[in-house]
């Protein structure tokens, strides 16, 4: 698990490694999350939500293509969530992410 913090162990592991080589990150979304400081990080950024191993490595060897949306927005920053109407369910300043925002039909990674 990732932290997105500087110090946290799997934070600064990503960080090594996407200096390194292209890395692809899949993040489990039971809610919205504050993803800016991994997302520069990740050649491929995944939103998973709730996904079996299997069908994630699937789609990460290019067995299975991935499609999708987002059911929320995922907000750029935590001063972002602080300050939106908890009545309005997408409305933070700069989301990195818009309700709605996926992949355009089925997408097929290449190994």
């Amino acid at each position: 698990m990732i932290r997105r913090s500087n110090g946290d162990a799997g934070y600064e592991a990503l960080k090594t490694a996407s200096a390194h080589v292209p890395t692809i990150v899949s993040v489990y979304l039971d809610r919205p999350a504050i993803l800016t400081n991994v997302r520069d990080k990740a050649a491929v950024l995944l939103a998973n939500f709730g996904v079996s191993d299997a069908a994630l490595m699937d789609v990460l060897t290019g067995r299975a293509s991935a499609s999708g949306r987002l059911p929320f927005e995922l907000p750029s920053l935590m001063a972002a969530v602080s300050a939106q109407d908890p009545a309005v369910p997408d409305d933070s300043a700069k989301p990195i992410y818009a309700v709605g925002a996926g992949m355009m039909g089925a997408v097929r990674l290449r190994p």
